[in-house]
C-alpha cells in the first residue's frame, strides 16, 4: 500500500513538474499544492485506500480458501494471478485519482485565475496555495 502511494506521489509529481516547465517565461500566476497534506485529510484520498485495501483483503481470502483445495503449484500459479490482479486494479484506481485530481486541479486553477498550478516543493517562493481549495473539492 506504501509502495503505491509513493507511485502515485511520483506519476503527479511527474505531470505536475511537466506543467511548470510547460509554463515558463510566461506571466501567469503560479498557484501551489501539497499533495501530503492532501492524501492526509482529503476524504476521497481514503475512500481510494478503502478500495485497495477491500480489493486486497478480498483477494487474500480467496487465496487462503482455495490454499487447501490445491496443489503447490496451482497455488502459486493462482499467486501470481492474484499478484497481476492486484497491480492491473491500483494501476487503475491511480488513473482515475489522478484523472479526478487533474480536473479538480484545472477548475481550481480557472476560479483563482492561475495559470499553472504545482507541488509545493517546486514553488521556491511566493504563489497561491490551492490545498485547502483541493481537499475541499475532493470531498
Amino acid at each position: 500500500m506504501k509502495r503505491l502511494g509513493k507511485r502515485f506521489a511520483a506519476v503527479v509529481c511527474m505531470i505536475l513538474a511537466i506543467g511548470a516547465l510547460s509554463g515558463c517565461g510566461s506571466e501567469d500566476k503560479v498557484g501551489y499544492v501539497d499533495m501530503a497534506r492532501v492524501q492526509k485529510e482529503a476524504p476521497m484520498v481514503q475512500q481510494y485506500q478503502k478500495k485497495m485495501e477491500d480489493k486486497d483483503k478480498a483477494l487474500n481470502d480467496e487465496l487462503q480458501k482455495d490454499k487447501q483445495s490445491m496443489s503447490a503449484e496451482d497455488f502459486q500459479k493462482k499467486q501470481q494471478q492474484a499478484q497481476q490482479e492486484r497491480q492491473i486494479y491500483a494501476a487503475s484506481m491511480q488513473q482515475q485519482f489522478l484523472s479526478e485530481i487533474q480536473t479538480k486541479l484545472a477548475d481550481i486553477a480557472k476560479d483563482k485565475n492561475v495559470g499553472i498550478v504545482v507541488y509545493k516543493e517546486v514553488v521556491p517562493s511566493g504563489g497561491i496555495d490551492v490545498t485547502d481549495d483541493l481537499i475541499a473539492k475532493l470531498q
